[in-house]
């Protein structure tokens, strides 16, 4: 009688939780960020024209730096909230003669990369 009696009492618990708000018995998952997190303001003071060390001044090392292709710089950051969309953004510059002459910006509600850009003069 015991054991029914217990075994009554654990299915109701079941059923009344079934029916609770979703989400009351989920996990924490916590938010994951890997890259370079690069601000507007920074990315906006990129100009073309600028070498290698005032890039790195700004903006620091970038995450990839391909072998096959070294005067290309990816700068990419992704962050991946617990239940949210995934949130992805990446600059890339092209470098020739150790010269900025070409951002180009792909992103997933991330950094903005200025429209207009001119060469400094020198």
């Amino acid at each position: 009688m015991k054991w029914l009696r217990a075994m009554t009492c654990v299915v109701c618990c079941m059923t009344a939780l079934s029916g609770c708000e979703k989400g009351l018995l989920t996990i924490y998952k916590i938010d994951v960020q890997q890259g370079n997190a690069l601000q507007a303001e920074d990315v906006e003071k990129i100009r073309l024209g600028m070498n290698r060390e005032q890039v790195l001044f700004v903006l620091g090392s970038p995450l990839i730096v391909d072998s096959f292709h070294p005067d290309r710089w990816d700068y990419i950051y992704m962050l991946k909230p617990g239940y949210a969309q995934t949130q992805r953004s990446q600059l890339t510059l092209i470098f020739d003669r150790d010269k900025v002459i070409e951002m180009i910006r792909h992103d997933s509600g991330g950094v903005q990369v200025p429209a207009e850009e001119s060469e400094p003069t020198d």
